[in-house]
């Protein structure tokens, strides 16, 4: 009987290690600050994940808009290195990576494909894999699904308080 019990304890912690873990975040999903985080840069923030592997993770803030009316573009994270573009097309257009759905993100693009739409963000948010998963469980951040209603969404000064009721 013993033998029996260690051989079932074996297999539980495999079938456990193995399993996705309940709040592991995905390319696609969105990382929705509480109001535990205080960080200036991070806090009412909506973050879409744009990278993620054993590297580290990479968003973009989608509720940042630019306040100069000059300029049309989103504040995509307090790393101040390169320009990404979020992109709706049909087809993947080329150089660019498939987040979901048909959205996709070009990073330093030199022109964008005809008939898309898109936005512009300056800066992005990174992690390394284990600093994410340390904040998740501190509580500072909820994961939810990325969506087209959210991702573009035409409000998003508002969309942080939306997504946090």
């Amino acid at each position: 009987m013993p033998e029996q019990f260690t051989a079932i304890l074996l297999v539980i912690q495999v079938v456990y290690a193995q399993a996705p873990r309940a709040h592991e975040p995905a390319v696609g999903q969105l990382l929705v600050a509480t109001r535990k985080s205080h960080d200036p840069d991070l806090k009412q923030t909506v973050i879409l994940l744009v990278h993620y592997d054993q590297d580290g993770a990479i968003g973009l803030i989608l509720n940042r808009k630019s306040n100069k009316k000059d300029q049309p573009f989103y504040f995509g994270g307090p790393i101040n290195l390169g320009t990404r573009v979020l992109l709706r097309a049909r087809t993947r257009p080329a150089d660019a990576e498939r987040i979901v759905g048909d959205f996709y993100v070009l990073r330093n693009p030199t022109r964008l494909p005809a008939s898309t739409v898109f936005r512009v963000y300056a800066g992005y948010t990174g992690w390394s894999i284990q600093q994410l998963r340390d904040e998740l469980s501190l509580g500072l951040w909820t994961v939810l699904p990325g969506d087209a209603a959210t991702i573009f969404d035409p409000n998003p000064d508002t969309m942080w308080p939306r997504l946090v009721r």
